[in-house]
């Protein structure tokens, strides 16, 4: 939350140009890989209101995910959630649309990330199932209804949550790390392979 509280003061610096360097383009996915990741780091300017709807998320969710994970998968799921949510963006972005050109902005899918831990049905985690739920819906009907709310960003992340929740939560305790960080790589592999096979398929600019 910090460092992404310090990185939305730094976008106020009009020389920095923040958004347009570290927001992430489908298009520029395998020339600028870590725009994947360093989309979590800005958010809608002037207005603080989509950095706070993000942050009061991760607030109050993380809470309960970093109490049942421990900060090290906590802050795993987190990160991989973000790079989730910009694949998902990638993978259903058509390409050469003005969806492959458009600047992704914001840590919602590394946010639902954490939502997505919390779907997991277990006993082990301490939460209102029936709130995640509502919330979860009410953001996709917000994400659909609403333009400019990358709904695939939320679905990638939630996902990625979900599996990463279930490799730390459905096994017995004394293994839950070893599979958690077994799964952790494999949907690293995964999706830079989808990332790359995506992209390489889209080719060029059309007339170019």
């Amino acid at each position: 939350m910090i460092v992404t509280g310090l990185s939305f003061l730094l976008q106020l610096l009009p020389g920095l140009d923040l958004i347009h360097r570290l927001s992430f383009v489908p298009a520029l996915t395998l020339d600028q890989p870590w725009r994947l990741l360093t989309v979590a780091l800005v958010h809608e300017q002037p207005s603080p209101i989509h950095l706070l709807a993000n942050m009061i998320g991760l607030f109050f969710f993380g809470s309960f995910v970093e109490r049942a994970l421990g900060r090290g998968r906590f802050l795993a799921v987190y990160l991989l959630g973000a790079i989730g949510g910009s694949v998902m963006v990638l993978l259903l972005a058509e390409p050469w649309s003005r969806d492959w050109v458009t600047n992704n902005i914001g840590a919602s899918g590394a946010v639902f990330a954490i939502i997505g831990v919390l779907l997991v049905p277990t006993k082990r985690l301490d939460r209102n199932i029936t709130g995640v739920v509502l919330f979860v819906v009410l953001n996709f009907g917000y994400g659909f209804l609403v333009e400019g709310v990358s709904w695939e960003a939320h679905l990638g992340g939630l996902l990625t949550g979900f599996v990463l929740g279930c490799a730390a939560l459905l096994v017995r305790r004394e293994r839950s790390a070893l599979v958690f960080w077994l799964v952790a790589g494999a949907l690293v592999v995964l999706m830079a392979v989808a990332a790359v096979v995506k992209t390489l398929a889209a080719g060029g600019a059309p007339g170019l």
